[in-house]
């Protein structure tokens, strides 16, 4: 039998930071994702660093599966995850301190083959990723296809069988292709391995078709083409259209972290943990993801705070006790993210470096809020969402008032 060689990446499992001698250590059990690539090397090592000396970061790279595994098992101070099914349990089991965990960023999945494409998913499914699998399947079946798949309860598997569950290929009892409880069809092939290292796997296809189909992150095939590690893959499906099965929000890819539960697991670092949160919220990670690798071609995308609206904006101009009302929208950056219906609002009055609180809101079912006041002082005025779920604050500002003398009536 020949042995199959599968080229190994210079990425660290587990990335630590110079710190000072003192510094405590914050173990985050965490997606290859964020490691295959390049944010963890690039920005999230150096910028906890520097915005948070006193820890030092410990960074454990496996599958999401795995991670809450390990966090679960006492192996871990916090989680950076992306299976939401999954992280569910962790949460409703008790294991994560906060109720909603953090919201962080999203990124999205691509389908990748050769550019021979023997499936013929770029002219027949570029935007359908249930037909696309239909396809690689009927392709497999022909001996024309193989597919290569993660294999290890990671999120990115976990999308996997989502999208098989959607397709009309028979499955077995794990929502893979195949039969009985846990038989695969001879196309279909586990590879046990991370993000990186099964693209670059999928790129070699040891495999009798020698033209291998499979489902990643964008970020990780971006970073590997640039590397010039893979040279042969193409994207041949992504952004799946809204009328396509699994709408077009299937292929989003939703990264959450949680600190864990103190109560639950001994010895947790809970401090530590909830720092790394902070600092995956903070505005200075936030604006960062928009330009990583670069501005074209970012790996991942800002899920921290919402994008706050104003359909109806404060007039520049207001006699004294005139009545204002300001509309305004609420809602996640998060493509498809459910409404925050019931989050709060304020609205205040800058004051130096501060606010005055000049009236509340909660936004609706679809995210709408209003404020009602009277025109009483002049200055700018700012509107701030408050925590809510898993999402972190946000201001806009909402324009400045000028008061005029009160009109006679």
């Amino acid at each position: 039998m020949r042995r199959l060689l599968v080229p190994t990446l210079l990425l660290a499992g587990i990335c630590a930071a110079a710190t000072p001698a003192m510094a405590s250590d914050v173990i985050v059990q965490g997606t290859t994702d964020v490691r295959d690539a390049g944010l963890l090397d690039d920005v999230i090592v150096p910028g906890f660093r520097a915005a948070y000396p006193q820890y030092t970061l410990k960074y454990i790279a496996v599958g999401t599966g795995q991670a809450l595994t390990n966090a679960r098992a006492g192996q871990g101070d916090a989680v950076l995850t992306h299976a939401p099914t999954q992280e569910a349990d962790f949460v409703n089991a008790g294991f994560s301190h906060e109720a909603f965990g953090r919201a962080v960023f999203y990124s999205d999945y691509v389908i990748l083959a050769p550019a021979s494409d023997p499936a013929g998913v770029r002219s027949k499914a570029p935007h359908d990723a249930a037909k696309a699998f239909e396809l690689i399947a009927a392709a497999g079946a022909q001996g024309n296809a193989d597919f290569v798949s993660r294999g290890d309860n990671s999120g990115t598997n976990t999308e996997e069988k989502i999208i098989w569950g959607l397709s009309s290929v028979a499955k077995n009892a794990k929502n893979e292709p195949g039969s009985g409880a846990s038989a695969n069809p001879s196309w279909y092939h586990k590879a046990g391995l991370g993000q990186a290292l099964t693209v670059q796997l999928t790129s070699q296809c040891p495999f009798s078709s020698k033209s291998c189909y499979e489902i990643t992150d964008r970020g990780t095939y971006n970073r590997l083409v640039n590397l010039k590690t893979v040279t042969n893959l193409v994207i041949v499906a992504d952004k799946n259209l809204v009328s396509a099965r699994g709408s077009r929000n299937l292929l989003v890819n939703s990264f959450h972290a949680y600190a864990v539960n103190p109560a639950k697991v001994s010895k947790v670092n809970l401090q530590g943990a909830l720092a790394f949160l902070n600092y995956l919220q903070s505005a200075a990670l936030q604006t960062r993801l928009a330009g990583y690798p670069n501005r074209q071609q970012p790996a991942f995308f800002a899920d921290a705070a919402p994008t706050i609206t104003v359909l109806r904006k404060l007039p520049r101009r207001a006699a004294r006790g005139d009545q204002i009302t300001i509309i305004g929208n609420v809602k996640p950056q998060l493509p498809g993210g459910r409404a925050l219906t019931g989050a709060k609002l304020v609205l205040l009055r800058v004051v130096g470096n501060s606010g005055v609180l000049v009236a509340t809101a909660k936004a609706d079912s679809i995210g709408r809020f209003t404020f009602r006041l009277r025109a009483r002082h002049g200055g700018l005025y700012r509107i701030a969402f408050r925590p809510f779920r898993d999402l972190t604050s946000t201001t806009r500002n909402s324009g400045r008032l000028s008061i005029t003398p009160s009109s006679s009536r």
